[in-house]
């Protein structure tokens, strides 16, 4: 069930439904939970302790309606919890969708020990569903990145699935694009890198039995999301809706932006080049948070079987070198002719090789299913 909080300018509860049952502090807005509402009077303030440097920080959006958006804001820093520095404002704010994180960078990094967040929206009270405050500057390496135009069309905006669309996504131009640049900070180490030229992105919503596919290569894309999936998934909850539409994006906008294995088949023969191409869309969708992965991680099948199966396994490998999925996804574009092994010895160096790595990470998930049965 999602948590509503409403902090008033002296009293914060926790509330679910309508029923009060316990009083909280306004470290819930950092607490890491997405599908907690905020609900302050405007021009409320949240305050937070021992956040320590801050080079970068984020604003998610809540389930509110977009009226109770921030629409501006200033975050100060203060070292005894009278005098505060203003650190940061910003004016016109909008987000493109419901639980959507809009990022910011200082133009240098602070230190105090108390910061707060001074809110404004255009209602009479503002909602966010979290902040978090970030050491390192988390735009560093992405302020150019060239973002494709996006078209959109939709077949039958009348339907169910197509109105949970829209009460999730405000502005789908901004969506997509948001979710091509995350896509390409999976893959990539920056937007340096030889990103592949995407211009254009042709998003259909369309009521169908399927989920979602992608269509067309480089420069133009096509992508089509089912609304009878979306009519499906939000009868459940919207913040589910949510999770679904965003990992489906960053699974289609992968292979719009991937390399693609050479010399190992075609997609249609279900081979190594199709394992390769679902696997890692699943890897990448699994870094972004947006499987329950604890979950759905099971034991046996095999690296050939693509999409969760090899995506999980992908996944894991950043435990054993954090830049595991970029090396992987580098290793389509650099090997002439591409093979799993191929790609855990460029990962990995010369004695790597995928059924050693698949078998360590079999142990592995047996040690974390008996962790959670025990």
């Amino acid at each position: 069930m999602k948590r509503v909080i409403i902090i008033l300018p002296l009293l914060l509860t926790l509330l679910v439904g309508c029923s009060q049952t316990a009083s909280i502090k306004a470290d819930e807005a950092r607490d890491g939970l997405t599908n907690t509402s905020l609900l302050i009077e405007n021009n409320g303030v949240l305050e937070f302790e021992n956040a320590g440097l801050v080079s970068s920080y984020k604003v998610w959006s809540s389930d509110c309606d977009a009226v109770r958006d921030p629409k501006s804001w200033e975050l100060s820093g203060s070292n005894d919890g009278s005098t505060w520095t203003l650190i940061d404002s910003q004016n016109d704010v909008s987000f493109c969708a419901r639980y959507q994180d809009n990022s910011y960078s200082l133009d240098k990094a602070v230190e105090y020990s108390k910061y707060r967040l001074s809110l404004i929206s255009a209602a009479d009270s503002v909602s966010i569903s979290e902040i978090a405050l970030y050491e390192k500057d988390i735009n560093k390496g992405w302020d150019k990145f060239p973002y494709p135009i996006v078209t959109l069309k939709v077949e039958d905006d009348s339907t169910k699935g197509a109105m949970y669309y829209n009460k999730l996504v405000q502005n789908v131009d901004e969506y997509v694009k948001y979710h091509t640049q995350k896509v390409c900070q999976i893959l990539h180490f920056s937007q340096e890198d030889e990103l592949l030229g995407v211009d254009t992105i042709k998003y259909t919503l369309s009521y169908n039995n399927g989920i979602s596919a992608k269509s067309g290569a480089v420069p133009t894309i096509g992508i089509v999301y089912s609304t009878k999936h979306c009519e499906k998934v939000g009868d459940r909850s919207l913040y589910e809706l949510n999770d679904e539409t965003r990992g489906v994006l960053f699974h289609e906008l992968t292979h719009a932006y991937q390399y693609e294995p050479k010399n190992c088949g075609s997609y249609n023969d279900g081979g190594v080049f199709w394992a390769q191409i679902e696997g890692l869309a699943d890897a990448v969708r699994t870094e972004a948070g947006l499987f329950d992965v604890a979950k759905l991680r099971k034991q046996g099948g095999n690296w050939m079987d693509g999409y969760k199966t090899t995506g999980f396994f992908l996944h894991w490998l950043k435990t054993k070198d954090s830049d595991a999925i970029r090396k992987f996804h580098a290793s389509a574009r650099d090997l002439e002719t591409w093979s799993f092994d191929g790609a855990m010895v460029y990962i990995f160096g010369e004695g790597a090789t995928t059924q050693k790595l698949w078998d360590e990470y079999q142990v592995f998930i047996a040690k974390e299913k008996s962790a959670i049965t025990k």
